[in-house]
């Protein structure tokens, strides 16, 4: 008998087990150490900044770079990780951030070696900044690194490529009293929004400073939608507010509530003659009080158009009926969901002696800020004469908290007005051609588009439902047929609301529906709605468009089929606008029978299907 063999094997293993061990244990060791270096430098870097020391900025941005290249070679020895199950998954999306990051350093080093001469004018001066002060600054650095973004453009894209695919869902929400899921999500939003700056919004940063009012101040008018009432543009317009804007520094010169220019409007047009005949679905969907037709259109229902340019248009051409013209640069447009995401971030705000806060509110089973605003809407609704006009002093508060918070929060205000506005929470329309452009190419200004191919936008308006879109939830099915080069398509929509009744909250749903679909589109046959489907052509687009009601804890299912003159060759291609102030509504597609996606509509989404 040969005993040699099983010792040999039991020596093969061990110096396997061994080497496995060492290159293992070497790389860990690597990756420990730099990664402690970078932590170091990179809180270094953030004193420097607090303090306003440019030249140990600029060290300490550059020695943060250097420890995350050790990092990231020291990932590549453990190249052999990637072919384990699970495991090489979360390998992979460590080694892409830590590429991701070293790229944003060399971009952020190349910069700051560029502002050596001028950081007197960039005002590093040693001395601290306030809140004001350092939005002052970023403006003029803003300016200062515009001429060399051709230099860091390849930095940032290349960045943007390396994380846009990592799923920052998978991982946990608590993990030793950290929100990593939180963190990974926030620092992947940060780098593809560097990436989308460069590449797509470079007009944007183009006309940013003088859109923050530098050299030449700026005032805009704020309209606040309630999306829990939903409108075609986001939602029911209740209050407003002016926003003056002086070299970054913001102010708030007056707000109310959008009864108080309707009463004005009201009162003008007793002495003189205001075209203001109601569209429409206006008068038919839209009764006054009493049950009779109505006779007038207001400015908070000026938003009846899906495309937020031409409600905006109608909007000021009832404000010039009060004859003051058009004493502002723009409107921006913010629903509920803004206001509640960023007093997530301050913390909570006092207002006139009512807490405004992100808690849960018993009340209605939703955040405390929103219960807040709804109770506002209600009592401005009512036109009760004592009613203070809340929004403005409310905003001007999260203004001041965001803009003199400690700038380690910085990037997540900016990472959550970016999403808000990507998701259309937020949108603009200025009058100023360039800056309107600009932010156009950045989808904030919702519009309705062209496109060639497949198209879809749902639009959903609440007529006197109370605020019940605060629970009505929606499921979208669009099943598409290809045969012989003809192309039909049912959609079924399901609403449900499973609350209970609440009054002035959850009322029953009274929605005016329109589908925007491809021009020139046939409706074969519908069903579940409360009226018959209508064929209308507007924006470019053949709508059809019909009303329903949905009462608290109950559902309801609608369906239509119409036929596209589209005919779509070796891929199928779709766009899909979601509507401003919309939940993230699930939706799923079919083509002949197989899914091909299944998806929640958090904004505007193209596709193109293999057939």
């Amino acid at each position: 008998m040969n005993y040699r063999r099983p010792k040999k094997r039991k020596r093969r293993l061990l110096i396997f087990l061994f080497i496995l061990l060492l290159a293992t244990l070497f790389p860990a060791f690597l990756i420990f150490s730099g990664a402690g270096e970078t932590a170091k430098h990179s809180k270094a870097a953030v004193a420097s900044y607090k303090l306003q020391n440019f030249d140990s900025l600029k060290t300490e941005i550059n020695a943060t770079k250097n420890s995350l290249q050790k990092v990231d070679f020291s990932l590549n020895l453990l190249f052999w990780v990637r072919i384990i199950p699970i495991l090489g998954g979360y390998y992979a999306d460590i080694k892409n951030f830590s590429e991701a990051g070293v790229e944003e350093l060399k971009a952020a080093d190349f910069l700051f070696s560029q502002f050596e001469s001028s950081k007197d004018e960039l005002m590093f001066n040693n001395h601290e900044k306030s809140g004001p002060e350092r939005v002052t600054q970023v403006i003029k650095i803003l300016q200062k690194a515009m001429p060399h973004l051709d230099k860091i453009e390849a930095n940032l894209i290349r960045a943007n490529e390396l994380v846009e695919n990592i799923d920052t869902d998978k991982y946990p929400s608590n993990l030793k009293g950290k929100n990593l899921q939180k963190i990974l999500s926030l620092a992947k939003s940060f780098i593809i929004g560097a990436g989308v700056a460069a590449e797509e919004g470079r007009d944007a940063l183009t006309i940013a400073p003088a859109a923050f009012g530098d050299p030449v101040a700026r005032e805009y008018l704020l309209l606040f939608q309630n999306d829990k009432e939903i409108r075609p543009t986001g939602g029911f317009i209740t209050a407003f507010a002016t926003l003056k804007i002086n070299k970054g520094q913001v102010e708030t010169t007056t707000s109310d509530d959008i009864y108080r220019l309707d009463e004005r409007l009201l009162a003008t047009c007793l002495t003189k003659i205001c075209p203001l005949t109601p569209p429409a679905p206006i008068i038919k969907y839209l009764p006054e009080v009493s049950g009779k037709p109505r006779s007038a259109w207001s400015m908070r229902d000026s938003n009846i158009s899906p495309d937020l340019p031409t409600s905006a248009k109608e909007f000021e051409r009832m404000f010039q009926l009060l004859g003051e013209g058009l004493p502002f640069d723009g409107i921006i447009y913010i629903d509920s969901q803004v206001v509640e995401e960023l007093i997530e971030i301050t913390g909570p705000i006092d207002v006139f002696g009512t807490k405004y806060s992100s808690e849960i509110d018993k009340r209605c089973n939703c955040p405390n800020v929103i219960y807040e605003l709804e109770s506002y809407a209600e009592i401005a609704a009512k036109g009760e004469q004592d009613r203070k006009a809340v929004l403005g002093v409310l905003m001007q508060q999260i203004l001041a908290k965001t803009v003199g918070a400690d700038i380690e929060k910085l990037p997540e205000f900016i990472e959550t007005i970016a999403r808000l506005a990507n998701h259309k929470h937020i949108m603009f329309y200025m009058h100023d051609q360039k800056t309107q452009g600009a932010l156009a190419k950045l989808n904030w200004t919702g519009e309705i588009k062209s496109f060639e191919g497949d198209y879809l936008h749902i639009n959903d308006s609440n007529f006197a439902g109370g605020k019940s879109n605060l629970y009505v939830e929606q499921k979208v099915t669009q099943d598409i047929k290809i045969k012989n080069n003809k192309v039909t398509k049912k959609i079924i929509i399901e609403y449900k609301n499973l609350q209970p009744f609440g009054i002035w909250l959850n009322g029953i749903n009274r929605d005016y529906v329109r589908f925007y679909v491809p021009k020139g589109s046939k409706l074969i046959n519908s069903k579940g709605a409360d009226e018959p489907f209508n064929t209308i052509e507007d924006l470019g687009k053949t709508v059809f468009e019909t009303f329903l009601t949905v009462r608290p804890q109950n559902s309801r299912k609608i369906e239509l089929e119409y036929e596209i003159p589209y005919s779509p060759k070796d891929k199928y291609e779709l766009m899909i606008q979601k509507q401003p102030g919309a939940k993230d509504f699930e939706y799923a597609i079919k083509i002949n029978g197989s899914k091909k996606a299944d998806f929640k509509l958090d904004q505007d989404k193209q596709f193109k299907f293999d057939l």
